[in-house]
């Protein structure tokens, strides 16, 4: 017979003695469990929410040390971008002028010469000084639009120091003839910027003149020419294009450039196979999903169709 018929026919006085019983089996059972499990599972839930507490204490101080780290460097970028900007559009419309023919006297060189390597390098100094300082911090966690700064600063300077911009074209990568020794173009860079932030012009002509160790800066654009042999020209296409991409995402609206835009510029270069080799760099560098950058490959597209 089965237990709970047993029960249905036990008399009251029995039922309740029953009831007893197994209450105090049941009260029994949940004590030693409770004295057996209580513990760990109480401590294991605790030291889980005190982890998930620590881990979103640590992705929000990241992603504010990067918002203020962005803050103190995007203005002056900017300015920056947008200088260097407008000179290489001057560039394009004057180049065959011979205002870069310095010929190597760098002393007296011009203010065309001096003045287009100082916005040159005022926009790599504050590049260089932003990744120095953003190297401490743990951008993976970064929201999209600071993420996006950090990879187009860390692309303006693969545009002048990667050879891999010249893929597939006859270039001895020994020698920094049309492209900058990452490391080299880094002490320049460092040697620009004085206790109040970048060198004025003079103070900065007057560093880079006191060393032949900062020619070469010199030197890469003297005599710059869009119908030359060399590369060096089409290495500033590039560049132009990201800073063009830059200012558009992050610049105000006056600031933007057009479509069209993007594709003057990219039909000043010479090689067409530097446009290529940018067009497929773009994903590596972390881009591809950027807007403003997709208008790189657009504009590269629209020339070599």
């Amino acid at each position: 017979m089965l237990l709970p018929e047993l029960f249905d026919k036990a008399d009251t006085a029995v039922k309740v003695a029953l009831i007893a019983a197994f209450t105090a089996l049941a009260t029994s059972l949940i004590t030693v469990v409770h004295s057996l499990f209580g513990a760990p599972l109480k401590y294991w839930l605790e030291k889980r929410s005190l982890r998930n507490k620590l881990a979103i204490e640590y992705e929000y101080a990241q992603r504010k040390n990067l918002r203020e780290l962005i803050g103190r460097y995007q203005g002056r970028m900017l300015e920056a971008a947008e200088t260097l900007s407008h000179r290489l559009w001057n560039l394009y419309a004057n180049q065959d002028k011979g205002w870069l023919d310095a010929q190597g006297n760098y002393e007296n060189s011009g203010y065309y010469h001096s003045s287009f390597v100082y916005r040159f390098l005022n926009l790599y100094a504050l590049a260089r000084r932003f990744e120095s300082e953003a190297i401490l911090i743990d951008s993976r966690i970064a929201d999209k639009k600071d993420l996006d700064f950090v990879k187009f600063v860390k692309a303006f300077a693969w545009a002048v120091c990667d050879v891999a911009l010249f893929d597939k074209i006859d270039y001895d990568t020994k020698y920094a003839t049309d492209h900058f020794f990452r490391d080299r173009l880094r002490e320049i860079c460092d040697s620009c910027i004085g206790e109040e932030g970048f060198l004025r012009h003079e103070e900065l002509r007057s560093v880079l003149l006191n060393t032949s160790d900062f020619d070469d800066v010199f030197r890469y654009f003297d005599g710059l020419k869009r119908n030359e042999s060399r590369l060096r020209w089409d290495r500033l296409v590039a560049v132009h294009l990201l800073l063009l991409a830059f200012v558009n995402s992050f610049g105000y609206d006056m600031q933007e450039s057009t479509p069209q835009q993007f594709i003057d510029v990219a039909r000043q270069t010479y090689n067409s196979q530097v446009l290529r080799n940018l067009h497929s760099w773009l994903p590596k560098l972390g881009l591809q999903q950027n807007k403003s950058a997709n208008l790189i490959g657009k504009a590269v597209e629209a020339v070599l169709n």
